[in-house]
């Protein structure tokens, strides 16, 4: 998604008469008011990005998370943020399945994500692809939110299985730990 963000490089000095552009008083004035006028339009930029959650910047995310009660992680990048603020946003009760696998789907993409259903035992599994190993606590608290009461559910990591391991070489792998194959993107 392009954002809005095109730095736009504003010389007051073009603005003036040609009268005054060779004044060096003129010059002086404009060369020190054009760092404000760009702040200034930097500023209302901002304004504009942070009425969407994909361009928002650190300002936007930060109100929508006190709006929401959400209390962001440390370790947590913008889009990490930006990816929770999402989740709550697509909540949508009453609950179904298919609401749920859309709900998921928006979230981790269509293929970043499996759903096992166990109707008899209550149980919903949901596995999470190894791209959003990060969105996994995102998707247990909304499973918290959004599932019944009554539903037990468990949020596990895909990991990479032999499939997709043998296409490189034991020498490629040897820098890996076995966890590391296991539980990373390669």
């Amino acid at each position: 998604m392009d954002n809005f963000n095109t730095a736009r490089t504003i010389d007051l000095l073009g603005y003036l008469p040609d009268v005054l552009k060779d004044t060096k008083e003129m010059q002086a004035i404009m060369q020190t008011e054009t760092p404000e006028i760009q702040a200034l339009w930097q500023a209302c930029e901002d304004v504009m990005n942070d009425q969407f959650i994909a361009e928002a910047t650190e300002n936007g995310v930060a109100r929508r998370e006190k709006m929401l009660g959400i209390s962001p992680f440390a370790t947590d990048t913008l889009d990490d943020r930006k990816f929770r603020i999402l989740s709550r946003y697509n909540e949508n009760i009453p609950y179904t399945r298919r609401s749920l696998m859309r709900q998921l789907a928006a979230l981790c993409g269509e293929d970043g994500y499996s759903v096992q259903f166990l109707t008899k035992d209550f149980t919903v599994k949901v596995k999470v692809e190894l791209t959003a190993k990060k969105q996994e606590t995102a998707v247990s608290e909304l499973l918290e939110r959004i599932l019944p009461y009554n539903m037990v559910f468990t949020v596990e990591l895909l990991y990479n299985q032999w499939q997709m391991v043998k296409a490189y070489t034991w020498g490629a792998l040897a820098a890996r730990t076995w966890n590391q194959v296991r539980e990373e993107v390669l």
